[in-house]
């Protein structure tokens, strides 16, 4: 991996490569920001870098690329089915953390009901 510390011109093939990152990752369900930080990578830059240089310049000259990846029916069903997994797997997580905390209490409060049952039995004991 290349070093995010260019200063450099941006070349023509420096800007091909970053629209065609942003193109490709939005046809393919991506952001844009997800983008910029892959092509980062590839082009030894900063994601803000590619994403003033997409913004300021490439927008423009490739919006009907943009537009035509954005209107893709798989990307508006890869998107939502994202969205759902993420939303699903981030379900899971809290039913899981949920479950756990639920079983502890139980084990708690079984405990302390032992604890009480206990302390009723001594206070009968000593009143008898």
């Amino acid at each position: 991996m290349k070093e995010n510390t260019r200063k450099d011109r941006w070349t023509p093939e420096d800007d091909r490569i970053l629209a065609d990152t942003v193109i490709e990752s939005v046809k393919n369900g991506g952001t844009q920001l997800g983008a910029f930080a892959d092509a980062a990578e590839k082009l030894g830059r900063t994601k803000q870098a590619c994403g003033f240089r997409w913004n300021k310049t490439l927008r423009k000259i490739h919006s009907a690329e943009l537009e035509a990846a954005q209107k893709k029916p798989e990307h508006h069903l890869k998107s939502h089915l994202k969205q759902a997994m993420s939303g699903f797997d981030e379900l899971s997580e809290s039913y899981m953390r949920l479950k756990k905390e639920h079983e502890a209490l139980a084990r708690e409060h079984h405990r302390l009901l032992a604890w009480l049952s206990k302390g009723v039995s001594f206070i009968e004991k000593q009143d008898s």
